[in-house]
């Protein structure tokens, strides 16, 4: 992408650290195995003095290996907590990002509401002669004759009033963004936003949203790595279409428009 944000940036860091991190451990996990093996055949007297936590009572082979049976669910684990945590605060910095690019919230919020109230009434003779045509209450028989006018009112710059209800939605995603919640994302980006999101995707983000909720609330959990770096990849692949999506859409200029 020709622009790039700064909190896509960093959340493509991220995610790219926390995978080597993984790779890192998958490696390191199979040589402590080769040197607590030669521990127990007495081929070496005792195990290298770890990094860290050397001050301490250190762990025996045998306190290691109660750990390293389940290793692999914990990294995975471990894996999607942090893969979550990334992408949740990628969405929240993003969007905040965007607010700051337009000037902060009370200058965005001002601008948008100085270009809404230059399309409210009163109107020109040519816009408030083509009102008159799509005033009231639809009549189900009349709707070519909706469509003709209503092209021509668009023609003429004239703004529909869901356009005139923008400053409110605006007001309204500054403030759910203080506090935004996980299972909120889907709304805010294809309700805010205008991202579309198939309802397969949803799925898949209700799916690892609600994986990593039972993980971080203790349940048991069985992940493989296989499942956590598909799900970790699945959240990516989504930062970077809301990226390229907002680049595309909302990160230009405005404060020239007339």
């Amino acid at each position: 992408m020709s622009f790039t944000t700064n909190a896509y940036a960093v959340y493509k860091q991220q995610s790219e650290q926390l995978l080597d991190f993984a790779v890192f451990v998958s490696y390191a996990v199979p040589l402590l195995r080769s040197e607590i093996a030669r521990v127990k055949t007495g081929t070496v007297s005792s195990l290298p003095r770890p990094d860290f936590f050397f001050k301490s009572n250190r762990s025996t082979p045998d306190d290691l290996l109660k750990i390293e049976p389940d290793y692999e669910s914990r990294l995975a684990s471990y894996l999607l907590l942090s893969a979550f945590s990334f992408f949740e605060a990628f969405v929240s910095s993003i969007i905040e990002e965007l607010i700051e690019f337009h000037g902060g919230a009370d200058d965005f919020v001002a601008r948008s509401d100085t270009r809404t109230q230059r399309f409210m009434a009163p109107h020109s003779a040519a816009i408030s002669k083509l009102k008159k045509k799509v005033r009231g209450a639809e009549v189900g028989n009349l709707r070519d004759k909706y469509r003709k006018f209503s092209r021509l009112l668009a023609e003429q710059g004239y703004r529909f009033p869901g356009e005139l209800l923008a400053p409110f939605g605006l007001r309204m995603l500054i403030a759910k963004l203080k506090r935004l919640k996980a299972f909120e994302i889907p709304a805010v980006l294809s309700g805010a936003l205008q991202l579309k999101l198939s309802s397969a995707e949803i799925k898949i983000f209700t799916t690892i949203r609600e994986t990593r909720n039972s993980i971080a609330h203790g349940k048991p959990s069985k992940m493989t790595m296989r499942d956590a770096v598909a799900m970790a990849t699945e959240l990516r692949e989504l930062g970077t279409k809301i990226a390229l999506h907002l680049n595309e859409n909302f990160f230009l200029v405005e404060r020239y428009a007339p």
